[in-house]
């Protein structure tokens, strides 16, 4: 072999053990998002049930807090922060694009097309007709998500927002003991000088172990074709009911470490959002599109608990949903959907 085809050769050769694999699921945001039906409007009964489902919550993740991190937890207000956020108010739109996410992902495992309204909005009866199932399937479902999830969320929140890093008392401890060494009259000065690390980790270090969890739950989801719900945490002085839920449909690390993430959001519609972010040391470092919206940086990812439940179903497939194969017609129809939309080059294919 020739010197500039060795050369070429041991460049591709390199360039493929850099390569990393990508990890995907059929699922998009232009084929399972719901489209725009009209947000609700929570009744009364439907906000104490979310306020019961976030104020359960709080003994275990004071639990958890203190279990972790003893009285340190209440230092800098760690369970005060858990019992605020508990108490706070439900947010009728936040929950109502979380219930999309779940009903997006619980469509898609269940080889169903999402269904979407008719032109004409509330005064369509067949939306009218439509809404009067779906709703209460959206409300039980993100009721649901929240009495399996808020406990964590809380945790996670209260860890963020009132645990340091660093959260052993090292300075405190260290001038104790030199007042005890002075006090036993053995020495002249004194000077401690300690160097202790905590058992547990707080603050973003904490996060960051818990997000490398994350990642590694949804390389193993989407290794086998299945999207995984995710929630962003932004700021920890939101409330769990308010918090921001996504579906990661693909997964795609390159060389340098840097690792895109394609998501659905509700609130972007069929526009899908891409996250890219690295582990560091100590922290997570994620950058996104920026736009008006986006708000507070992405702190950490934390996979949501989720059980699948099985949609309602309309139409022919209702009645006949076990005479015809529906689920192979379902994953004939999305692979040629996806394999068309790489063909004209669209975004997070």
């Amino acid at each position: 072999m020739g010197g500039r085809e060795g050369e070429r050769a041991g460049t591709a050769i390199t360039k493929q053990s850099l390569a990393l694999p990508t990890y995907k699921s059929w699922f998009r945001p232009w084929l399972d998002d719901p489209g725009p039906w009209e947000a609700w409007r929570l009744e009364t009964e439907e906000e104490t049930a979310v306020a019961a489902a976030l104020q359960d919550a709080a003994g275990p993740a004071e639990a958890t807090l203190h279990g972790l991190f003893g009285d340190q937890a209440d230092v800098f207000g760690g369970r005060a922060l858990v019992q605020h956020l508990a108490h706070q108010p439900a947010e009728a739109e936040p929950l109502f694009r979380a219930a999309l996410a779940i009903a997006a992902l619980d469509h898609y495992r269940a080889r169903v097309a999402v269904p979407r309204a008719e032109p004409g909005g509330s005064t369509n009866p067949a939306n009218r007709d439509r809404w009067a199932v779906l709703r209460p399937y959206l409300i039980g479902r993100v009721q649901h998500g929240l009495q399996s999830n808020a406990a964590d969320s809380l945790l996670w929140r209260a860890i963020l927002g009132r645990v340091a890093d660093n959260w052993v008392p090292t300075a405190l401890i260290g001038r104790r003991l030199e007042r005890h060494l002075m006090e036993s009259g053995l020495f002249t000065s004194v000077a401690v000088d300690l160097d202790l690390r905590p058992p547990v980790p707080g603050g973003r270090v904490w996060l960051r172990g818990e997000t490398a969890k994350t990642l590694e739950t949804v390389k193993a989801s989407l290794a086998r074709r299945q999207p995984v719900l995710v929630e962003l945490l932004r700021d920890p002085l939101v409330s769990p009911a308010a918090a921001q839920w996504v579906v990661v449909y693909r997964m795609e690390t390159a060389a340098d470490g840097w690792t895109t993430l394609a998501c659905y959001d509700p609130a972007l519609g069929a526009a899908p959002l891409s996250l890219r972010l690295r582990l560091e040391d100590d922290a997570l470092t994620v950058r996104e599109p920026s736009t008006e919206e986006a708000g507070p940086a992405v702190k950490a990812l934390r996979a949501v608990t989720y059980a699948t439940a099985a949609p309602p179903l309309f139409g022919l497939r209702r009645w006949l949903r076990w005479v015809l194969p529906w689920g192979l017609f379902w994953y004939l129809k999305r692979r040629w959907q996806v394999f068309r939309s790489r063909k004209k080059g669209e975004k997070g294919h």
